[in-house]
């Protein structure tokens, strides 16, 4: 009877606090946004940002920006950065550069707060 309502506590504790605890961006400390581009409210786009890992995104000692198909362009903080502002990342977890063959991903917000990265694929489909 107590193992279930332990599981049944702690279930309820991860709806809860799961996403607060996996939410990594927040707004000028992770990334700030440098152009508005057609979009007269950026409040949606800060929200999704904050609900968001822009880990793959970010890179290790240099500023890296996206820019969503809006034109807002939202300015990443390199990951020393974050950590020399007191939210430990592990650096080794970051790249030093993107390659350069990398696909640039067409950022847009999507429902509930959720950014979208369209990829653009090359090659045969089987």
């Amino acid at each position: 009877m107590k193992s279930k309502v332990f599981k049944i506590i702690l279930l309820f504790a991860a709806i809860i606090y799961g996403p607060i605890l996996k939410a990594q961006e927040i707004n000028g400390q992770t990334y700030v946004i440098t152009n508005n581009g057609s979009v007269t409210d950026v409040q949606p786009y800060i929200d999704a940002l904050n609900n968001s890992d822009m880990k793959n995104q970010r890179l290790k000692n240099t500023r890296n920006t996206i820019v969503f198909k809006t034109g807002v362009a939202v300015q990443l903080f390199s990951a020393s950065e974050i950590n020399t502002a007191g939210h430990i990342l592990n650096l080794s977890d970051y790249p030093e550069h993107f390659e350069t063959t990398r696909d640039i991903p067409a950022f847009s917000l999507g429902p509930n707060n959720f950014i979208m990265e369209e990829h653009h694929v090359t090659g045969k489909f089987h």
